[in-house]
């Protein structure tokens, strides 16, 4: 008879211990959110442009060098540009020969390096000549993730 009370008495403990854990328990008034082992996802910062992650006045440091130098230069030259302005400086490097695009413009891609208090970080683009004879940097993407 004892033993065929062993497997009623498992039983009815197994269910009695369950109905804390069912839904509606005492742990039903606890905020999932606040007690959760694993935290709720923060919102990912937003990523910034190309061009606002380097200074305004280095990048018309960058256009005006591109101007003066890009044209007469052979691929690979290197070319120092300087901001005096805000400490930051770099290297600009013509990569192939010009293009005409279909609107005018006569295009060179470039590479360019920015040594700036964040570190330096490397780009590409092209530097263009508009008909009407000025400069702009056009496509400047960043050419590696990190920092060098």
């Amino acid at each position: 008879m004892i033993g065929g009370l062993r497997p009623i008495l498992l039983i009815a403990g197994c269910g009695l211990a369950g109905c804390s854990l069912m839904p509606g328990g005492p742990e039903s008034d606890i905020d999932p959110m606040t007690t959760a082992s694993i935290a709720p996802a923060k919102p990912t910062p937003p990523t910034r442009s190309v061009v606002e992650a380097v200074a305004p006045s280095d990048w018309e440091h960058i256009r005006l060098t591109a101007s003066t130098f890009i044209p007469g230069s052979a691929n690979g030259d290197i070319i120092d540009w300087t901001n005096p302005d805000t400490g930051s400086n770099g290297t600009l490097s013509p990569v192939r020969v010009a293009r005409d695009e279909p609107d005018g413009r006569n295009c060179r891609p470039f590479s360019l390096t920015v040594s700036d208090v964040r570190g330096i970080r490397r780009y590409k683009g092209d530097a263009c000549r508009a008909p009407d004879g000025m400069w702009q940097l056009f496509e400047v993407v960043p050419e590696d993730s990190a920092l060098l």
